[in-house]
């Protein structure tokens, strides 16, 4: 009903570029057109039952409804003022032709008091008021002084002429106080609109801010753990009655890792000066040859690793710059350590210099390379253009800081990139900054040619023959998982893309893979080994310790999940779980029919998601166990008993007290102030005393 009404009192309202006032009008002219239908058509009915009937009144309000009709279609066609002019001055012809034709002596002229009015609120056109306002009163003061209506009264007295000035004076007042007002209420809307404009968009920088800086906080654990493993896992392997050979180069490894950590420490130092204003530029001159062939020489190696063709190309005199030699290093760091991550094996880096009228440094490579709509933000501090590599790797602050450097020398940086294809990072140092010495002018290029690295596989183990499949994308990570399991028979892969490649050609009894990686991270897959019914049983090794991408693979079906840094051991007996695990499904898979094994395999994936999932939300509560899984599965418990043996290798009971030890674990480690009897009611157990006993033997320490 209301939606008839609205629709039929905005006849003529044509855009939305009408203003408020405007619409108004149009509405309240509509409300007066069809307010007038109304009583005409009552007036009509009553005339025509009246006994003679009254066939002069009939034909009048007819002949009005027609002209109220085409003033009301004038309006709709966008002529309002010849619209509401015609509506005003029916109004003057009503009252003057019942007053002194049809319904004489009843004072119907008084009417004509309301034209005026009714103009005044429908326009603002002074031609129209006016009119409007002398036709009115022309019409009431003089009928009257020739038809003689009334003998009494003096119809062009002072005092009934200004009735109506006094009327149309207080009505021009009301509604000037009225667009007053209307003027202050649309200022006011405009400003609310405004500032709710700017609420939405500060609301939207907080939340890209929030994202960042938790994708910088997941990244940066990622980025501190690592070396923390490392660190952890050599020192613990250092054998004081050993060669001196193997000790150096544990404690090598041990080193690199602590500059690695410090690398990233100071970097972030670093910018907190920026911010406080306590960053200085320690000038002086730098001969600026070798200074390049450095950075060439440091990172040959490592693009060699990964099969990188790496190019120096200079083609300068030699000159002297005026710099901070050791900022502007990290600079020219940051910026070739981004095109190591950045680009894929067998691509290419060039560092090319050049004197044109500055002296500009170009960083080629031929990497993924960063999406148009992204460029103008790279630099923006914790911004990280999205795509495999940076969901793993990365904080966010490098090129923040190398723009911070390069301006703080007011020197220039610019990037172009097209993706996939090249990406060029380019420092333009002005000519005030550079002094020529009086050598003759050389040119230098070099180009590598990398030799291809050897596939990572250890042999089989004498004492075992079991293996594993180790997926990380840190080197030594890798080589030092090699020597805690240095009886296992080992396979190394990169990324996941490069495991499930490996897993097209041969099996294996585990998976060791990390979370955080470029191509394909450990989510993706464990999630593309779930589609292939694998049953190989995987334990995720990661630096990442929030809650949510733990609960992420769980639900996943992983068997293991376990932080870095870790205990080797623990480690250990993880793998040795799992392995027996695995043995006691494939000796219940032998009995099984052939249509049995089929339809068990169907099933295991779906199965053990939603047991995951379920058991993961519901630990918290004492009273939750088998009967509670059985019932959500609408299975009996020995059906549920039979099909976990099946697919997990444990009974139902096993799989929830192994959920209840791990969250345990991850609650101590995010709060160890938390006491006994805290943790053990977070995972629905009662006996605090008993359970951490049992957790005790289940990580063989002290928790």
């Amino acid at each position: 009903m209301k939606n008839w009404y609205d629709s039929l009192v905005s006849i003529g309202i044509n855009n939305s570029n009408q203003s408020n006032s405007e619409i108004k009008r149009i509405k309240l002219f509509n409300t007066f057109c069809y307010c007038w239908y109304v009583t005409a058509i009552i007036l009509i009915l009553n005339y025509v039952t009246k006994t003679p009937i009254l066939y002069l009144n009939v034909v009048v309000h007819f002949l009005q409804l027609i002209v109220i009709v085409l003033s009301q279609y004038l309006h709709r066609i966008g002529k309002y003022e010849m619209g509401r002019f015609m509506f005003a001055f029916m109004l003057i012809v009503n009252s003057f032709v019942f007053g002194n034709f049809i319904k004489k002596g009843q004072l119907l002229e008084f009417y004509l008091i309301l034209a005026p009015a009714v103009s005044l609120v429908l326009t603002d056109n002074k031609k129209i008021n006016y009119t409007i306002f002398s036709a009115a009163i022309l019409c009431f003061s003089i009928p009257n002084y020739f038809f003689k209506h009334y003998p009494t009264i003096n119809f062009y007295s002072p005092a009934l002429v200004c009735l109506f000035f006094l009327f149309y004076i207080l009505t021009n007042y009301f509604k000037k106080q009225n667009n007053k007002i209307e003027n202050l209420l649309e200022l006011e809307r405009d400003k609310v609109i405004g500032d709710k404009a700017i609420l939405e968009e500060q609301k939207n920088k907080l939340d890209k801010l929030n994202e960042f800086k938790s994708h910088f906080f997941v990244n940066f654990s990622h980025e501190i753990r690592t070396p923390l493993t490392l660190i952890q896992g050599n020192a613990s392997r250092i054998n004081l009655k050993g060669s001196v050979e193997e000790n150096q180069e544990k404690i090598n490894i041990i080193n690199s890792q602590i500059s690695q950590i410090q690398s990233i420490i100071n970097n972030i130092i670093d910018l907190s000066k920026i911010d406080s204003n306590e960053f200085t530029i320690d000038g002086k001159k730098v001969v600026f040859r070798p200074f390049i062939e450095k950075h060439y020489f440091e990172f040959k190696e490592v693009f060699q690793k990964k099969k990188i063709e790496f190019n120096l190309k200079i083609e300068i005199p030699e000159i002297t710059v005026f710099m901070d030699e050791d900022l502007m290093s990290k600079s020219i760091n940051n910026l070739l350590s981004n095109a190591l991550k950045f680009t894929p094996n067998n691509g290419m880096v060039e560092i090319a210099v050049s004197l044109e009228n500055d002296l500009i440094i170009r960083i080629n490579d031929t990497g993924i390379g960063i999406p148009e709509y992204d460029l103008d933000k790279v630099f923006d501090r914790f911004f990280q253009s999205k795509n495999d590599i940076t969901k793993s790797q990365g904080s966010g602050i490098g090129l923040s800081f190398t723009q911070s450097i390069v301006e703080a020398h007011q020197f220039k940086i610019s990037l172009s990139s097209i993706p996939n294809i090249a990406t060029t990072f380019t420092i333009t140092i002005p000519k005030k900054a550079i002094e020529y010495s009086l050598v003759k002018t050389e040119s230098y290029s070099k180009v590598v040619k990398n030799s291809i690295p050897k596939i990572a596989t250890i042999p089989k183990s004498k004492t075992a023959n079991r293996s594993i499949l180790i997926v990380d994308d840190n080197e030594q990570m890798r080589d030092y998982l090699k020597q805690v399991l240095e009886d296992y028979q080992l396979t190394e892969a990169e990324n996941g893309q490069e495991a499930l490649e490996i897993l097209q050609q041969q099996s294996f009894d585990i998976i060791l893979t990390d979370y955080m990686m470029p191509v394909l991270d450990g989510e993706g897959l464990v999630i593309e080994i779930k589609k292939r019914e694998l049953k190989t049983p995987i334990i995720v090794l990661t630096a990442r310790s929030d809650q949510e991408g733990k609960l992420n693979m769980l639900r996943l079906g992983i068997d293991g999940y376990l932080n870095k840094p870790f205990i080797e051991e623990e480690l250990l007996l993880m793998i040795q779980k799992s392995l027996q695990s695995l043995d006691t499904l494939i000796t219940f898979e032998t009995t099984l029919e052939t249509d049995e094994k089929e339809s068990l395999n169907a099933f295991a994936g779906k199965f053990n998601i939603e047991l995951n999932t379920l058991i993961n939300t519901r630990l918290d509560s004492s009273t939750f166990g088998v009967e509670d899984i059985a019932l959500h599965l609408n299975i009996s418990k020995s059906t549920l008993n039979r099909k976990i043996k099946a697919i997990l290798g444990q009974t139902t009971q096993e799989l929830i007290m192994e959920a209840r030890f791990q969250k345990a674990k991850t609650l101590l480690f995010e709060n160890p102030h938390a006491t006994k009897k805290e943790i053990a009611e977070s995972v629905g157990i009662t006996n605090a005393t008993y359970f951490f006993t049992k957790l005790n033997e289940r990580f063989r320490s002290s928790i």
